[in-house]
């Protein structure tokens, strides 16, 4: 069975994303899910480090780095970079691995989606764009001291955060 190559938004036809065909076959069940996003990263005024974060727009507004899915025909730097600009207005440049996190636990959205995901995490600066959040995927931003996160962090990312705030790059799991 072919996958669906677009959906109806209004009077409009639009691509829809390699996770929506995926999810048109296979429902709410178990997929792994490839992602990349950005540890985007800047200094404050007094040159203490500080790391971008979005409160996610699903219940409990959980905090964490901006990233998603890869699309079929895309880098996984090309998926962070686009993550990062969709959801914060940012165009970022990744300048080093964070990591590849894997964990061996599923996530459960709140639609009821099951994800195993493997992201790339890359470290970056910003290059040009204005800060913005698109009041969807992302309900806020903010820049935030490492020493000074915010709660509650998005569960999967937990692990991702507390890399970067060991200084540890190139880790994997």
């Amino acid at each position: 069975m072919p996958f669906p190559a677009t959906t109806r938004v209004g009077a409009v036809s639009q691509p829809e994303s390699y996770v929506d065909r995926l999810r048109a076959l296979v429902g709410h069940d178990p997929i792994f899910m490839p992602s990349a996003g950005c540890a985007v990263l800047d200094q404050d005024g007094a040159g203490a480090t500080r790391v971008l974060l979005q409160q996610r727009g699903e219940p409990g507004g959980p905090w964490g780095l901006p990233g998603g899915a890869l699309e079929l025909g895309e880098t996984v730097a090309e998926a962070a970079v686009r993550e990062t600009r969709e959801e914060t207005g940012l165009v970022v440049e990744p300048h080093g691995l964070l990591g590849v996190f894997s964990g061996a636990r599923s996530h459960t959205y709140p639609n009821g989606d099951v994800v195993q995901a493997v992201v790339t995490m890359f470290v970056a600066r910003v290059v040009s764009g204005t800060l913005a959040a698109d009041g969807g995927e992302t309900r806020a931003l903010g820049w935030f001291a490492l020493d000074g996160l915010p709660e509650p962090l998005f569960g999967p990312h937990v692990t991702m955060v507390e890399t970067l705030v060991a200084g540890d790059r190139g880790v994997w799991d």
